[in-house]
């Protein structure tokens, strides 16, 4: 089985590009720069085995409100046994997926069935696709990334609910790993429908994937399959600690909404008009990362010419003519990387 590529993979860029793993400014993926300072870590939680402490769960309830939930080594082993699970309790037609996006959706579907995408870059184009195909009967699953990264479009509750409502014995999906700068756009502040399976994620907003920490939302007969699939001990003991601390910590997380709202122009500024002037266009712009619209080979170029200074980007293929460029938050406050960006910046003329 082929494995897809990601951002963040440090060690194969280095090797590629011969530049030690702790010198390169890694902004490939959507992660906050600024993570949740860890807490003390007991002597026995990495001694004992990880059964789920009540503690994580009573956090979970505080952050994401009282919805029953399933904690997982991260979203990503959901992702790969959802296909199965619930096309064995829905139904066996197509699953529809955005044709950009997160592509471990998309290839775990198609390990379990016929799978048909909508457009990934446009709101309103998916919607009259989705309401198209809802009007004649031919989806089977809906799988929405909310927002969606790296386009940054983001469907309005209202509408989502309204899909729920119109699957015939099938299901919603919605990955809201990208969400949680944007509370009040998330599905878990309503009343959640039983054919309806949220994915969040501890790893992005809260700067912390490595501790490998998402939570599923769903109905009890959902989460029963799911827990069978994955088995006890699914989240290490420390993981478990560190997401106690962070998800009660409200203060933090308003501050750190607030501070991620206040850079994102900042963050904007330092890409936008150098890009521009090459031809790029702004096509996303969310709290932790904005996307550049371009012409494939100007985005390899860019994406090869970065990395030559350490500086690490997110190319995504489109289509034969058309491809972005995603770029992560830099932490402002590192007056090295941010010359390096410069330096960068500078030497761009060369490839108008």
């Amino acid at each position: 089985m082929s494995q897809l590529f990601h951002g963040g993979d440090l060690h194969s860029a280095s090797k590629v590009f011969a530049r030690p793993a702790d010198d390169w400014l890694d902004l490939s993926t959507g992660i906050n720069p600024h993570s949740y300072p860890t807490p003390a870590i007991a002597a026995e939680v990495w001694q004992r085995l990880p059964y789920l402490q009540p503690g994580l769960m009573d956090a979970a309830a505080s952050y994401y409100g009282p919805h029953p939930c399933l904690a997982s080594s991260g979203s990503q082993p959901i992702i790969e046994i959802l296909p199965q699970v619930l096309r064995a309790l829905g139904n066996t037609k197509a699953a529809w997926l955005a044709d950009v996006g997160y592509q471990e959706h998309r290839h775990g579907w198609s390990q379990w069935g016929p799978i048909k995408t909508y457009n990934g870059l446009c709101v309103e184009q998916a919607t009259q696709q989705i309401d198209s195909a809802m009007a004649n009967d031919e989806v089977g699953h809906l799988v929405i990334i909310n927002p969606n990264n790296p386009t940054g479009t983001l469907f309005p509750v209202e509408q989502l609910l309204l899909w729920a409502q119109q699957l015939n014995h099938g299901f919603l999906v919605v990955d809201e790993a990208f969400i949680d700068t944007q509370p009040t756009a998330s599905l878990l502040s309503q009343t959640l429908p039983n054919n309806l399976v949220i994915l969040r994620s501890v790893g992005k907003f809260f700067g912390l994937a490595g501790i490998r920490l998402g939570f599923t939302f769903a109905s009890p007969n959902v989460l029963t399959a799911l827990q069978q699939h994955i088995g006890p001990w699914s989240v290490n003991g420390p993981a478990q600690s560190v997401a106690i601390a962070a998800l009660n910590d409200s203060a933090w997380q308003q501050k750190m909404r607030q501070q991620l709202v206040h850079q994102a122009s900042t963050q904007l500024q330092l890409w936008h008009q150098p890009l521009l002037q090459l031809g790029a266009s702004l096509a996303a712009q969310h709290e932790l990362f904005r996307s550049f619209a371009m012409p494939p080979e100007l985005a390899r170029k860019l994406h090869l010419s970065a990395a030559e200074q350490g500086i690490l980007l997110r190319p995504v293929d489109i289509n034969s003519g058309k491809s972005l460029l995603r770029f992560g938050n830099i932490d402002l406050s590192q007056a090295k990387f941010l010359q390096r960006c410069q330096n960068w910046l500078n030497s761009l003329h060369t490839l108008r």
